[in-house]
């Protein structure tokens, strides 16, 4: 079974405007849309209710989307110790789908059960632990206008881009 194409890769970084300055530099990769503190109207882990505090910079990276995450907390224990690591690191691969329900349920069949779920307005993704087999993390995002429009915003600022302004803050 073909899964849709990666969408974007995240990694867990640090310091988010040193990240950007060298994804900038080294991979051509930009310009960054901040979200600090990253805000949800629910999070889970294990379906239970759980919290998730991190700020992420998204760019365009060629094809794909970059996004470069510090994770600031995260509770409970269980969601902490399942996202935490040495940074910098892969985080997770992301893809858009038309039905997170179904892509989920395939995943947890394949070996990658899902254990963390937020949801922020329209946009609503869950996570798999996929380490066991890739070493990190399967976020699958359900596809929505609000979420394309945000990705064709970073794709439109890629093109012909002059480099300037590397980190902006993300229109909310």
């Amino acid at each position: 079974m073909n899964r849709p194409p990666v969408h974007h890769v995240g990694y867990v970084v640090d310091d988010i405007p040193a990240a950007v300055d060298w994804a900038v530099s080294a991979l051509g990769a930009g310009p960054f849309f901040l979200i600090e503190h990253m805000t949800f109207d629910s999070v889970t882990f294990e379906g239970e209710p759980a919290s998730y505090d991190h700020s992420s910079a998204f760019g365009q990276w060629g094809a794909l989307k970059l996004e470069l995450t510090v994770v600031h907390d995260a509770q409970p224990a269980g969601l902490a110790a399942a996202l935490d690591g040495p940074a910098p690191r892969v985080g997770h691969i992301a893809w858009v789908v038309s039905d997170l329900d179904a892509e989920s349920a395939s995943l947890t069949a394949a070996g990658a059960p899902a254990f963390h779920e937020g949801r922020a307005g329209p946009v609503r993704a869950i996570w798999h632990d996929a380490r066991a087999t890739l070493g990190h993390h399967i976020e699958i995002l359900q596809d929505c206008p609000e979420i394309q429009g945000f990705y064709e915003l970073m794709r439109a600022s890629a093109e012909n881009w002059d480099g300037s302004d590397p980190l902006r803050q993300a229109p909310v």
